[in-house]
């Protein structure tokens, strides 16, 4: 087996927007070094001042040098069907992977890190960084900051790690082919105690707070999904850069995974969950009381101040419930607004051409009534998260009451018995809607129940 140790320097901290300045590459067999290459490279745009200062590499330096275009083939050959090494190897491998994409490379070779490696195989070190590490390990570094320096003492501290590495880890880890893209911070275990079934997964920063939530029907797999690809965008890095550990809660189905992320980004209201958050309805049916007492039915784009009486995703739809309530119950179409992208002329009436207040209020109400008494209630019973388990999901009145687990042996003579206090909740459109169209899908799955009592005995039915 060959390995490429590698050390490049770049304009900046992220691929996305930067450039690679200087390379170093060392082709070694596990025993010695078989080639050596280096070159820097013109990254065609200006070296910031501060990395000027760090590195000691200058526009002036580079402005005779290759583009990476004009090395792109001879890289490629030296790192092409090897392992690729390098101290915090996603930094080194995302850099490289963005310059042979735009060069029109297919480069996609497995990787170690020698921050991860050191971790296991010399554990309790002060700190893991390059210089730190080899001056308490007593390997010289020369030329630091600058490729070919940095990347012979990463030659030396591999030769050293591969000499101490008595439980074969470095071998073990090659043969997996999750560990070596996972960043430096986060725990293998972590990771390997992801399962792969349906659920939600939780990512928590350094002090263990929940800056991410999202779900998945394969949580490990999704989790990996996170960390792979070569999207070096600042937004990207700085995301991966928070995550320090991993939680997950399995939920058995689909549905309660996606009930499940919108409960806790509720609670928690996660940096990185910025979706979900902004996610409204887009019209309503509003009624309000006018300046002449009149109760006035609008269809209009949402608006969380509005009184709605229900919600729509469509205008369409909001138009048809107000036609069929002024049809069934009489209501004055003047006193009643449909939604409508033009800007057609609305007609002005005299006071004499609108009916009577109290009559047309009576209508009203009795027309909101009926939307009040159709509103749906019922109970969806699915499978749990193993054999012994159901889950469910109760909807009273239109809304998203509370959804959970149970015991496959439990008698449940009313539906409210299953409902434990943690699994209440505050739901929002959005989680209604998930509801009504798994309703749609699998109407088998559901348990309809009566509007003027909660004591159903739905056991029976489960």
């Amino acid at each position: 087996m060959e390995y490429a140790i590698v050390d490049i320097e770049t304009t900046g901290s992220y691929a996305a927007g930067n450039k690679i300045t200087e390379i170093a590459v060392f082709i070694h067999n596990g025993k010695h070094i078989l080639e050596r290459y280096h070159t820097l490279i013109n990254p065609q745009l200006p070296i910031p001042l501060h990395i000027e200062a760090l590195t000691g590499i200058t526009n002036e330096m580079v402005a005779e040098a290759p583009s990476f275009d004009e090395v792109a083939a001879e890289i490629f050959r030296l790192l092409q069907k090897r392992v690729f090494v390098a101290h915090n190897v996603n930094f080194d491998y995302s850099f490289l992977a963005e310059e042979f994409k735009r060069c029109g490379y297919v480069w996609r070779v497995p990787k170690l890190c020698t921050v991860r490696l050191a971790r296991k195989i010399i554990p309790n070190q002060a700190s893991y960084s390059l210089g730190k590490l080899c001056q308490n390990l007593g390997i010289p570094i020369r030329d630091r900051h600058r490729a070919t320096g940095d990347a012979e003492a990463t030659v030396k501290l591999f030769e050293f790690l591969l000499q101490k590495d008595k439980e074969h880890i470095i071998e073990n880890t090659l043969k997996k082919t999750k560990e070596h893209r996972l960043p430096t911070h986060i725990n293998e275990e972590d990771f390997l105690k992801l399962p792969d079934t349906t659920g939600v997964y939780l990512f928590r920063n350094k002090s263990g707070k929940i800056i991410y939530v999202g779900k998945a029907v394969n949580i490990q797999k999704r989790v990996l999904s996170h960390f792979t690809g070569i999207n070096g965008s600042p937004r990207r890095q700085a995301f991966i850069n928070e995550i320090h550990h991993i939680d997950f809660l399995e939920t058995g189905t689909e549905l309660m995974s996606l009930l499940t992320e919108c409960k806790l980004i509720k609670q928690h209201w996660p940096e990185h969950n910025r979706a979900l958050k902004k996610y409204e309805p887009k019209f309503s049916l509003i009624h309000y009381t006018d300046q002449r007492n009149y109760i006035r039915l609008v269809v209009s784009p949402y608006d969380k101040h509005a009184k709605a009486i229900q919600h729509f995703e469509r205008p369409y739809e909001a138009n048809q419930l107000l036609l069929q309530l002024m049809n069934e119950f009489e209501i004055d179409h003047k006193l009643c607004f449909f939604y409508s992208v033009s800007n057609e002329f609305k007609p002005r009436y005299k006071a004499e051409d609108y009916p009577d207040v109290q009559s047309h209020n009576n209508k009203v109400e009795r027309a909101l009534e009926k939307v009040r008494e159709q509103a749906s209630s019922f109970i969806i019973i699915d499978q749990g998260r193993h054999l012994n388990e159901k889950s469910y999901i109760l909807f009273k009145n239109n809304t998203l009451y509370a959804f959970g687990y149970f015991d496959i042996e439990t008698q449940v003579s009313n539906y409210e018995d299953l409902v434990k206090a943690e699994e209440k909740c505050i739901s929002n459109y959005y989680m209604n809607a998930l509801v009504l169209q798994y309703i749609e899908r699998f109407p088998s799955k559901v348990i309809h129940l009566n509007k003027e009592s909660s004591d159903n005995p739905i056991y029976k039915q489960m």
